[in-house]
């Protein structure tokens, strides 16, 4: 059923997620958070994993992650979402 609806990779992340739960399921795709949110499943994107490591001190500077996702990975992020991550870790008042 996954695979109907998802990329091989999202269909697969979720599944082994329901074979060895873990504390989130790591998913940026917009249409699998939707299904893995319809399925009641803790997820965490990409934007969320850096802000966590950025409070844990795992890296130092989140604008500088950003930037390097926007550029050599093509991420994308509304200005207005970029602006909430740096605020969540105090990079921007």
């Amino acid at each position: 059923m996954l695979q109907q609806n998802l990329d091989q990779g999202e269909a697969e992340a979720i599944a082994l997620w329901l074979e060895q739960p873990s504390e989130a399921l790591l998913l940026d795709e917009k249409k699998a958070r939707q299904v893995a949110r319809r399925m009641n499943l803790p997820i965490l994107g990409t934007l969320g994993l850096l802000i966590w490591a950025k409070r844990q001190g795992v890296i130092v500077n989140l604008q500088e992650q950003l930037d390097a996702l926007q550029t050599a990975a093509k991420f994308r992020w509304s200005q207005q979402v970029y602006n909430e991550a740096l605020r969540q870790v105090r990079e921007l008042q």
